[in-house]
């Protein structure tokens, strides 16, 4: 008989075990260094990031976001991205299951959107896919942070290229429009690695712990981004990088509540930010339309669209509405092209001209005023 070499690491269980046993001491080492840097995290991850310190409370919610990152991305790693996207569509359509608010507010959405141009089972299929695409985006993200990244954004197509060569010629860069399709925040990482300059503008969050996370995982991708305010550095950051002949990128396909201009999307009126066709009309950039698409074998694919270029008139309102309403019907016409790659999960259409739309969005059950209501008929 063969002896067996116990000194060398046996393939099975024992080296499994000691694979998974250096993963967690990595996991527990990048965790303690993550909380006692968190000042540091803020200022470093994003290019334009506002510095800013974390105080004890905050500090503990950054350490208990980064333990689940780190746990999602140790999960990830066991499964392998494969077996990690198919578990993510089972959860998705798990979710859509049992979730009957997300359920009835996808239908709602789809109801708006199409009206008698799908039939019911129809509409049901693509919430039902729309849930499973979107837990699988998030997992793909999640597969290509740290070392996978590379080999992550090499999977990743670029159609239409030209759109964007002809757009960037005319020396004032680009204002990128997208939506919240596929893994849309490896649109950035992609086309750096392309050959691109590329800024994302973000929202921060009230919390300033949940900034902090999210400016390490955005850190993790590679995807520089410039939050909103203050103004003044956000204004300072977009000129400077369009007037360089970058890219700047926003994502425009959620309700403006204030401030916003209403045109079609659908067919039916649509607030929507003014912000990109401001800046296209102020820096003369051209808005170029351009997506991420998963395709059926999991790579996925941004297509490009052709520039639209803001005219400068005597009249801005005018000139503003006009881009908006163009870009506007760009991301339509890719959500119909395959109406699931969209997550149909935001109140698109509750902002109208005369208010708010009541038929627009569902009405939350709320406990305390039922309560209070039950004991004031008791008192009679």
């Amino acid at each position: 008989m063969m002896s067996i070499n116990k000194g060398h690491p046996r393939h099975g269980r024992q080296h499994a075990r000691a694979l998974l046993f250096d993963k967690r001491r990595i996991f527990i080492i990048n965790t303690v260094v993550a909380y006692y840097r968190t000042e540091t995290v803020i200022m470093t991850a994003d290019t334009h990031a506002q510095q800013q310190t974390l105080g004890i409370l905050d500090r503990t919610r950054y350490l208990r976001d980064m333990l689940g990152i780190h746990g999602l991305r140790g999960f990830v790693w066991l499964l392998g991205r494969k077996r990690t996207l198919d578990f993510a569509r089972l959860l998705g359509r798990l979710l859509y299951t049992v979730s009957g608010r997300l359920r009835k507010k996808m239908l709602l959405n789809l109801d708006l959107a199409f009206g008698t141009e799908l039939t019911p089972d129809k509409k049901k299929r693509i919430a039902r896919d729309a849930c499973a695409q979107f837990c699988a985006n998030w997992a793909d993200v999640s597969c290509s942070g740290g070392r996978h990244l590379e080999k992550a954004l090499a999977k990743i197509d670029i159609d239409g290229r030209e759109n964007l060569e002809r757009a960037l010629e005319r020396g004032c860069g680009a204002i990128a429009i997208s939506a919240h399709m596929g893994a849309y925040p490896l649109l950035g990482p992609r086309l750096e690695r392309a050959g691109y300059r590329f800024l994302m503008v973000i929202r921060d969050l009230k919390r300033p712990s949940g900034s902090a996370m999210y400016a390490r995982c955005r850190d993790l991708i590679g995807l520089r981004a410039v939050p909103t305010a203050p103004e003044k550095q956000f204004l300072k950051a977009t000129l400077g990088m369009l007037r360089s002949g970058g890219i700047l990128g926003i994502i425009a396909d959620e309700n403006r509540r204030r401030g916003g201009v209403f045109v079609d999307f659908f067919g039916r009126s649509a607030s929507t930010a003014t912000g990109p066709a401001v800046l296209a009309r102020r820096t003369g950039a051209p808005i170029v339309p351009m997506f991420m698409v998963r395709n059926p074998d999991d790579t996925q694919t941004i297509r490009i669209h052709a520039p639209i270029f803001c005219q400068r008139g005597a009249d801005d309102h005018a000139d503003i509405l006009t881009a908006t309403a163009a870009f506007t019907k760009a991301i339509e016409s890719q959500i119909r092209q395959d109406p699931s790659q969209w997550p149909w999960n935001n109140w698109r259409w509750r902002t109208q001209p005369f208010g708010r739309d009541p038929g627009a969005k569902i009405r939350k059950r709320n406990t305390r005023k039922r309560i209070r209501r039950f004991f004031k008929r008791m008192r009679g």
